[in-house]
């Protein structure tokens, strides 16, 4: 009741009012004072009110209660594609942090780390994070895990999959905000050039003479603000 009153002050203010003259006409009818020539009026008025009244229980009961249950869902749902975002992100990070420099707290990392974690970059490097694909045929062993390559391609590809079934399905329930972040994601340096093109190049590549990190610590920033946003539609 108090969300669709901060919505609809001036429908609930109306209501109030409607509703007291009300009130007011039927005790004045009930009273034994003589009915003066101003009734008529009045009488008219409480038409008026009955029939707003009428018409605002049925807005309330046959539209806002509808529409206030599927907005519900709809944003439930937001946030779940919101998470899967959020957690493949975070997944992408946490393992390169974690290989690279022994440790991630996703709390404390800063544009240092992260310009450190990105120069020591080795491509054919293993994550700790098995493939499944690979032990269908063999026991665990160090070839069972996913290369740093394939870790970052198969993370980057999870992320634009839940992206666009997020667009695809419930756009009509996005804000502005939480669309132009999504939509940052998806043209980041690491969606765009890292994924689709540096990491295709022979085994070779390296990192270690880059300067300035263009590719994880703003992928990191764009994650923490996808994350507080995630809260807002699990009100």
């Amino acid at each position: 009741m108090v969300r669709f009153i901060k919505k609809n002050r001036a429908l609930s203010i109306c209501f109030c009012f409607t509703f007291t003259f009300c009130i007011f006409f039927i005790l004045k009818l009930n009273s034994k004072e003589e009915v003066n020539y101003a009734y008529n009026w009045l009488n008219f008025l409480f038409q008026l009110s009955i029939g707003f009244i009428i018409n605002f229980i049925f807005f309330i009961t046959q539209i806002y209660i509808p529409q206030y249950r599927n907005d519900r869902e709809a944003n439930r749902c937001i946030g779940v594609r919101i998470d899967g975002i959020v957690n493949h992100m975070g997944e992408l990070l946490s393992q390169l942090g974690t290989i690279y420099m022994g440790e991630y707290d996703e709390d404390k990392a800063t544009s240092e780390y992260w310009l450190d974690v990105l120069r020591q970059i080795n491509i054919n490097d293993r994550v700790g994070v098995l493939k499944v694909e690979r032990l269908y045929s063999t026991s665990p062993n160090e070839e069972s895990y996913f290369t740093v390559k394939e870790w970052i391609i198969s993370r980057v590809e999870f992320v634009e999959s839940d992206a666009d079934k997020l667009m695809r399905y419930y756009a009509p329930y996005i804000n502005a905000n939480l669309m132009k972040t999504i939509e940052r994601i998806l043209q980041s340096q690491i969606h765009q050039n890292l994924a689709r093109s540096m990491l295709k190049l022979p085994p070779g590549i390296s990192f270690s003479d880059i300067n300035v990190d263009i590719f994880l610590n703003s992928y990191y920033a764009l994650m923490r603000d996808l994350k507080k946003m995630s809260a807002q539609y699990k009100k």
